[in-house]
């Protein structure tokens, strides 16, 4: 475990001996006592052939943690003469660290594969700056946003990116390999101004066209407006009876979520799995929808809904939002059967609207699966 300050400092040896204790790296704290008083120096260990050779570094205070392990750093980069490549970090780094701890592995592993090994894989460690860094991440963003599914702008993609920049080099400093790390100092600010909220609702007309199209996206596009779900949520989740259920792993919020299926909902149903692909439904909204996204239809739902008299908490809920402040602390109620009702009168809503005759086509009259 790495030392902190607070446990240096009441580091003590057991009767009249040393405490010795370790921070990673061959750095050590050893602890002495002296005239009443501890005696706190840091030491550089490494194995010499059958032997343990000993470098101190001074004393603590005197010098810092961060000061310490920058000596241990140089002293390991000389022990080992070797001149590592970013390449041979990440590679070391996705095998030690990420496959054993990080809960999706798969996803750390293809920004390394598909943007930091392309751009700096044969680069010495040591010579990578921040603007080498920044600059793979724009470039990276701006492929991301040339995708079908882009709606962003790459950003999200990008501000990914530079977290795995982080932990990549966080793991090169914490081993020795270099003595701080180039992406430390870099911000989200890398990845570009986000662009304003969107506030575009479905018009009557829109939400009409949705429940009526004969297109392979349709089943899709109107499950999602008659649940609330994000686009990811109907590809991820799964039917258990009447609910919809969007396990934890594929949550935003990292908790599952339970969806009542009124009888139009379970229509849209037969055509799953969907026959249209999540790219494929991405690609036809931003070639012909107008407009609107797949998102928008979830917020034309929290919208019609509150609109329509239903609690805003009972709408936050349906949404799978955690509640903010005291709420958050205290309130844990699922509010089922509100939810099941509100659902319902939904349901209902959307259905005697597509009942009425529709002003305009709100799409391209030539617009076409």
């Amino acid at each position: 475990m790495a030392l902190t300050d607070t446990r240096v400092r009441t580091l003590k040896p057991k009767g009249k001996g040393d405490c010795l204790a370790a921070d990673g790296n061959g750095l050590y704290i050893r602890v002495r006592s002296s005239g009443g008083k501890f005696a706190r120096t840091w030491q550089f260990r490494r194995y010499e052939g059958r032997r343990v050779a000993i470098t101190t570094l001074g004393t603590y205070p005197e010098i810092s943690i961060k000061e310490a392990r920058l000596k241990a750093a140089e002293l390991a980069m000389k022990r080992t003469g070797k001149i590592w490549t970013v390449g041979e970090v990440a590679g070391q780094w996705l095998k030690e660290r990420v496959d054993h701890t990080h809960r999706k592995s798969d996803q750390v592993r293809g920004y390394v594969d598909r943007a930091i090994l392309p751009a700096l894989a044969d680069k010495r460690l040591r010579d990578i700056e921040p603007s080498d860094i920044a600059r793979v991440i724009r470039d990276y963003r701006d492929r991301v946003a040339k995708l079908p599914r882009a709606r962003t702008g790459g950003r999200p993609a990008a501000r990914a990116l530079l977290a795995v920049f982080k932990g990549l080099f966080g793991y090169a400093v914490a081993n020795g390999f270099i003595p701080s790390s180039p992406a430390a100092q870099l911000t989200a600010a890398v990845a570009g101004q986000p662009p304003a909220a969107r506030e575009r609702v479905l018009t009557d007309d829109e939400i009409r066209f949705v429940m009526a199209t004969d297109i392979k996206a349709g089943p899709v596009l109107r499950f999602l407006l008659l649940t609330g779900l994000r686009l990811g949520e109907a590809y991820t989740g799964h039917r258990e009876g009447q609910y919809w259920v969007v396990p934890a792993s594929a949550s935003k919020n990292r908790r599952e979520h339970r969806v009542w299926l009124s009888t139009l909902a379970l229509a849209q149903l037969e055509s799953h799995p969907w026959v249209a692909r999540r790219e494929a439904v991405q690609f036809w909204l931003k070639e012909n929808a107008g407009g609107w996204t797949a998102h928008d239809l979830r917020r034309t739902f929290s919208t019609r809904n509150n609109s329509h008299g239903v609690a805003p908490y009972i709408v936050e809920k349906m949404l799978n939002h955690t509640f903010d402040g005291t709420m958050s602390v205290y309130n844990h109620a699922s509010y089922d059967t509100e939810r099941r009702q509100a659902l319902e009168n939904w349901s209902d809503w959307l259905a005697r609207l597509s009942a009425a005759p529709a002003a305009v086509i709100p799409l391209r009259a030539a617009a076409r699966d």
